[in-house]
């Protein structure tokens, strides 16, 4: 069975929605290591609509282009096949597809599939379906020492509490610390 891992950026406010605004200056070389090791763990990544959106026009355009983001980064996120959750999304480039029917379903039968583990970057609306079906094996927390309060929040769109697990921890030099939960 694949494993679900999501990762997020969140500043100490708990603001996930504008990390472009915030988080740029503290992607150092130990993040880099730790995003492309998940990247390159997965062989497909699960995106909300406004995820698939933001990060399609910013990796489209650094494939021709210098830019701090090693190339063969890049390149894994131009290449892996992506599926998009969205009711309005109707066609999609990236190497993507949206999910026809039922999003849980999908999703389970996906992780039922054989392979690496699957992606989702962002947390918003498609969390509360993925949760409320326990179909999220980890949450990867890049908790950036900003004070960013104003904006989207964490698990903002979960109704529920649901209990977590803290099943591992690193901290960056530059004060970043990525929490990895698990749900009990």
């Amino acid at each position: 069975m694949r494993k679900l891992i999501e990762s997020t950026h969140v500043s100490l406010g708990g603001e996930i929605g504008s990390p472009q605004a915030w988080a740029l200056p503290y992607l150092s070389d130990e993040h880099h290591a730790y995003a492309k090791n998940l990247l390159f763990s997965a062989d497909a990544l699960l995106l909300g609509r406004r995820t698939y959106e933001g990060l399609s026009a910013a990796y489209i355009k650094m494939a021709g282009e210098t830019t701090d983001v090693p190339n063969d980064f890049i390149q894994r996120m131009n290449s892996i096949p992506k599926y998009v959750a969205s009711k309005t999304l109707r066609e999609t480039t990236w190497n993507a597809r949206v999910i026809e029917g039922d999003v849980a379903t999908f999703v389970a039968s996906l992780k039922s599939e054989p392979g690496g583990n699957i992606v989702k970057y962002g947390n918003g609306p498609l969390d509360a379906t993925l949760m409320e079906h326990g179909l999220i094996d980890e949450f990867h927390l890049l908790v950036t020492p900003v004070a960013v309060g104003k904006g989207q929040h964490l698990f903002e769109a979960i109704d529920s509490a649901p209990q977590l697990n803290r099943v591992g921890m690193t901290t960056f030099g530059n004060g970043v610390v990525i929490l990895i939960y698990a749900p009990k």
